[in-house]
């Protein structure tokens, strides 16, 4: 919204926040499921239509060549090995625990609609990836000063106004399922596994319906507020994918992965994860140059293993 209507980014962020707490409130996974295969299709025809007329902007492949440093097209750019898996643990993690992927599975109508959905995913995802990258590298050559945040967005001022509404619709649309994905994900948790467990263990679906829909403005207004402690955007990516990576996957896929796992070990893993990750980035991540994933994500798995041991019976 800054970019597109000059107010500025804080008054935009407000309005962003609104918006998504608003869709997630109202409808839950019936409203999030479909206004997320919009977005999907609109996300990849954005980024598809755009690349040719910022690549023009950009004078070329030659011209964007010359103009990036050559660090960035090798293939681990300036970044060390270590620094690469700082960045690739904690996405691959979160991935693979990720509870809005497991909803939606969940959710299908058909084993035929999972398989299909999957695989459209996997697509999708093929196409977009590669392609935000390539635009960024683009905004980075027109731009090059330009925020690594920034340089996707930065795009759709150097195309024509329909493009570049596309794209920046794109990117919205990146931002209001994602959002509206978590919210509803944590709502959720906390409605079945707190609120239905133990406040209320006899409630019915319509009573748990309505505590959902209370309690999503509430973590939505919590979830703003902790927006406010970190510079960028991509700061905070990084620290929520690397608690939720610690905190959950590894206690997920050992429940998958081997019968043996016990409530305790479990809680536990998931605890030591997140402590870590919040000890390490508070007091260690300066000092050290190691991103906290390689160091909780080993530690929860660690304790995982350790603790199931000593408290499951050998089968």
């Amino acid at each position: 919204m800054h970019v597109s209507t000059g107010i500025s980014i804080e008054t935009g962020t407000i309005i962003g926040a609104v918006i998504i707490i608003f869709l997630a409130t109202i409808g839950g996974l019936m409203a999030v499921a479909p206004t997320d295969a919009v977005s999907a299709f609109l996300i990849l025809i954005g980024l598809i239509v755009a690349i040719p007329f910022v690549l023009l902007k950009a004078g070329g492949i030659d011209q964007v060549v010359a103009n990036v440093p050559t660090q960035h097209f090798d293939l681990l750019g300036s970044l060390t090995p270590i620094q690469l898996l700082g960045f690739y643990i904690p996405l691959l993690f979160l991935l693979l625990g990720d509870q809005n992927m497991y909803q939606r599975i969940s959710a299908s109508k058909s084993e035929k609609s999972m398989i299909q959905g999957t695989i459209g995913w996997i697509i999708g995802m093929l196409i977009a990836t590669p392609a935000v990258a390539f635009l960024a590298v683009l905004g980075r050559s027109i731009y090059p000063d330009i925020e690594p945040g920034m340089a996707l967005i930065a795009t759709t001022l150097v195309i024509p106004t329909v493009i570049g509404g596309l794209l920046i619709a794109a990117v919205t649309a990146f931002i209001v399922t994602t959002g509206n994905s978590y919210l509803l994900s944590a709502a959720t948790n906390v409605t079945y596994d707190i609120y239905g467990k133990y406040i209320r263990p006899f409630s019915t679906d319509k009573q748990k319906l309505v505590f959902t829909r209370i309690l999503i403005p509430i973590l939505g207004v919590i979830a703003f507020s902790l927006t406010m402690f970190f510079p960028t955007v991509l700061s905070i990516q990084m620290y929520s994918y690397t608690v939720y990576g610690a905190g959950i996957t590894p206690a997920l896929l050992g429940v998958f992965l081997w019968n043996r796992v016990t409530n305790s070990a479990g809680l536990s893993s998931m605890a030591s994860g997140v402590i870590v990750t919040m000890v390490w980035e508070l007091f260690l991540k300066e000092s050290s140059g190691i991103h906290s994933s390689l160091i909780s994500i080993p530690v929860a798995i660690v304790v995982l293993i350790v603790v199931t041991l000593l408290t499951s019976k050998k089968q």
